[in-house]
């Protein structure tokens, strides 16, 4: 046999020895069928690598492993995406199996060791954010100091949409409105009064209440339109015989922060928290105005989970009756 062809012959073993080793690596993952249940379910490579945001490329690797290892290809190519085929149904059906004992057995461990620990992911709108929650997971970790917190700051409707997603454990927000509440279990964190601002040196500053025509006449700066806070400002405008047409608008700002800066810059007025509020009145920056008595301006402020969960997640579950007997 010539040289070159026991060369051949060494490079396919070679091949052949590397495949089997991803085979082999491939059954301790099962990082792999998640990837797959999360493609089976969104159809498409693509906006599963953007959703659990790892690359393109990435996911054809595992999923061209999950076909080596089953003998079997799992996907048809449309021109929408991608669609299972007849195996790949049947992996997809015992894939949930195999993900739900999965975390059946860790929760059943965690009870068993009787130790609370892992991480909590938890995304949360501004408020609760970075004035409730704090509070809360310093008491938790005190008791708790193997358990970690994942905390994103994003607005109400980001939150909700993340824990329907699965990429959060909890939601803080600051409005529910536009979901179906029956899908969620709530404790209220709090309830608050939102306020009118305006910079110290503002003419309407000398005024301790606020009429429809005083804020028609002004520039307004509104939070972003998924905010809890723009949600809820937008109602009691409504209830104020004010509609976003009336207004003279500025600018949307996406924190409370930025929105506290502008007002004390004189940059207009806006319609926030009374938490975040109070203490940048505290500080001489701005002034907080009451809304005329026939309107009410009180809003909850909640700590939210899935109701029905299939899995009663020890952690969550945890930190839930802590907040709720705080």
């Amino acid at each position: 046999m010539k040289e070159s062809e026991n060369l051949k012959i060494s490079e396919k073993i070679i091949i052949y020895i590397r495949k089997s080793y991803e085979v082999v690596k491939m059954k301790l993952n099962l990082d792999f069928l998640k990837t797959f249940t999360k493609i089976a379910e969104i159809g498409s490579f693509s906006k599963t690598a953007a959703k659990l945001g790892i690359t393109q490329s990435a996911i054809s690797q595992q999923m061209d492993s999950l076909e080596t290892f089953f003998g079997a290809k799992l996907f048809n190519r449309t021109i929408k995406g991608v669609e299972l085929t007849e195996e790949g149904k049947i992996l997809l059906k015992k894939s949930k199996i195999i993900l739900d004992n999965i975390e059946l057995a860790k929760n059943e461990i965690v009870k068993s060791l009787k130790e609370i620990k892992g991480t909590l992911r938890i995304s949360a709108s501004t408020i609760p954010g970075q004035h409730l929650l704090p509070k809360y997971i310093t008491k938790f970790k005190e008791l708790n100091p193997n358990v970690n917190f994942k905390i994103e700051v994003n607005d109400s409707a980001i939150s909700l949409s993340k824990l329907l997603e699965d990429q959060a454990d909890l939601a803080a927000v600051g409005s529910l409105m536009g979901y179906d509440i029956n899908k969620f279990d709530t404790i209220t964190l709090t309830e608050e009064e939102l306020c009118f601002v305006v910079s110290k040196n503002h003419p309407l500053a000398k005024k301790d209440t606020l009429s429809a025509e005083d804020i028609k006449n002004q520039t307004f700066i509104l939070r972003e339109s998924t905010s809890g806070t723009r949600k809820e400002s937008e109602k009691l405008l409504k209830d104020l015989g004010i509609s976003l047409d009336d207004l003279n608008i500025s600018f949307e700002l996406t924190t409370t922060e930025s929105i506290l800066t502008a007002v004390s810059e004189g940059t207009g007025i806006s319609l926030i928290s009374s938490i975040a509020a109070s203490k940048s009145e505290a500080a001489g920056l701005i002034k907080c105005l009451s809304l005329p008595e026939k309107v009410t301006s009180k809003r909850k402020l909640y700590l939210v989970k899935l109701k029905g969960e299939k899995f009663e997640k020890y952690l969550i579950n945890s930190f839930w009756k802590f907040v709720k007997e705080f």
